[in-house]
């Protein structure tokens, strides 16, 4: 009889080799499925898209509530939602400018930059007698980049994003209601359709009056897709027991009517697909706009914590929606709140610990807050022909760098309502920039001011709830999430 074989046993060198081969296979697999198999469009910064700009937009003179009287080019709003009361029973949250007519001619950072190197240079100086028309074109962000920012550090120079200005006299002007040296270039006509009633309530009491308005310890704003009501109903059914002095609500804008599903067109001349969970629920709920509509205002009638916007909710007007809660939150909860907590849909917050971090910090600063989790080393994606890999592109007419500057992660953010209010104003002075969390890294590169902190006790594993501040929700998401920048990693090789 044949005596049985032993088991073979493996030194620690050998365990080794097996483990970085297993691994290195795992690598190469990964990297030849996720690979930039398609060149950009763009291959360097001296080959912008022809015919294409990024327009600059101002409401004040389209807003209904502009004309109505010197109080409405304050913000805040003195009387809070009274003064963005229309007509039609909606809000306008258009920040009403009214520009300093002696300085009409003055020039932006970025234009006496310009001008200057091209007179040292010897270059085309006489190219700079037509501001407007250079600046309505979108070149000179463009330009300055090639003559001088592309040769300094890779993370310098984010204060000439568009509207390349000192912001500290044009923020004191709107504050007070007086006219301001430059008129905004990022100002919609943005509407709340419906407002919250179960938080900060319209037409409660102004941050001027003499009676007590509810105060809360935190509100909590989520930046909810307009489809994701099971998303909605969960985070409800989460935070029904919350502190007295915590609440919650909910930010949407309106369905998509053309159809388009996952697929967009971007302005930039590329098309973007929508990988996974985002483009999945918009092909979903593509051609059921009014199905939508009747179910988001059920939800509103039945919880009165959602904020619907006017605005198309796509991934692409994220940055829409970044500016109507800030608007929302800034003029309707006036006095109400020293601290806002901004969240995406995907992501839970634990009330009794965010309360008792905030409880270590003075009301001062609190209200002067401005932490998340820090994002300092992101590459910034060209577009390529494979439309699914157009997640978060950008062209160079957009972004020349190739780095944002830092910025806070979009899924969350803690903002004292001091810094909320200067976010306003500088948000309508930066340039439209459609992946929301790198345009607010731009706005907060123009307050030198104010810095970006990192939060600490955000966690992207469920499994560490017990401890944080705030938490991915189940894993499959975080699956999803370290994909989305394992592509974003292989995109830029």
């Amino acid at each position: 009889m044949k005596a049985p074989g032993r088991r073979r046993k493996f030194t620690l060198r050998q365990c080794i080799f097996i483990y970085t081969l297993f691994y290195l296979c795992i690598f190469v697999v990964l990297w030849y499925h996720l690979r930039p198999t398609s060149s950009s469009y763009f291959s360097s910064s001296t080959a912008p898209l022809k015919n294409y700009r990024i327009p600059d937009v101002d409401g004040t003179n389209t807003s209904c509530r502009c004309g109505k009287g010197p109080q409405m080019y304050i913000w805040p709003p003195p009387n809070g939602s009274k003064d963005l009361f229309c007509p039609d029973s909606t809000y306008d949250l258009t920040l009403c400018v009214r520009v300093d007519p002696t300085k009409s001619l003055k020039r932006t950072l970025i234009q006496e930059r310009l001008l200057r190197l091209t007179n040292k240079t010897g270059g085309e100086a006489d190219k700079l007698d037509d501001w407007e028309e250079l600046a309505h074109e979108g070149k000179e962000l463009l330009w300055w980049y090639q003559l001088e920012g592309s040769k300094t550090n890779v993370d310098q120079g984010y204060e000439m994003y568009p509207l390349a200005i000192n912001l500290t006299e044009t923020i004191k002007a709107i504050n007070r209601g007086s006219p301001a040296p430059f008129a905004p270039i990022t100002n919609p006509n943005l509407k709340i359709l419906r407002a919250p009633r179960t938080t900060c309530p319209p037409h409660s009491t102004p941050r001027n009056s003499t009676s007590q308005p509810e105060t809360y310890d935190l509100i909590v704003v989520y930046r909810s897709a307009i489809f994701h009501f099971d998303d909605r109903e969960r985070i409800r059914d989460e935070t029904k027991d919350l502190p007295a002095g915590v609440r919650v609500v909910f930010s949407v804008g309106q369905p998509r009517n053309d159809g388009g599903g996952r697929l967009f067109h971007m302005n930039g001349g590329f098309d973007l697909q929508l990988p996974e969970r985002s483009g999945s629920v918009a092909e979903l709920w593509a051609n059921r706009t009014e199905e939508a509509k009747q179910l988001l205002h059920e939800e509103s009638d039945k919880y009165g914590d959602v904020i619907i916007g006017d605005f198309v909710d796509t991934y692409v007007n994220l940055t829409y929606k970044v500016l109507t809660v800030h608007r929302w939150a800034s003029a309707f909860c006036q006095g109400r709140t020293d601290v806002f907590l901004f969240l995406d849909d995907d992501y839970v917050f634990n009330a009794d610990n965010i309360l008792g971090y905030l409880k270590g910090f003075s009301r001062e600063e609190r209200r002067q807050m401005l932490r998340g989790p820090l994002m300092t080393w992101r590459h910034v994606i060209r577009p390529k022909k494979d439309n699914r890999k157009n997640k978060w592109a950008l062209t160079h007419q957009e972004v020349p760098w190739s780095r944002f500057p830092a910025y806070i992660w979009g899924t969350a953010g803690l903002i004292g309502a001091d810094v909320l209010n200067e976010l306003i104003i500088a948000e309508i002075y930066t340039r439209f920039l459609w992946v929301d969390d790198a345009y607010m890294g731009f706005v907060v590169a123009k307050l030198p001011s104010r810095h970006l902190q990192d939060m600490k006790g955000f966690y992207l594993e469920s499994s560490n709830n017990k401890k944080a501040l705030v938490y991915h929700i189940p894993f499959q998401y975080t699956f999803t999430w370290f994909v989305d920048n394992l592509k974003q990693f292989f995109n830029n090789l």
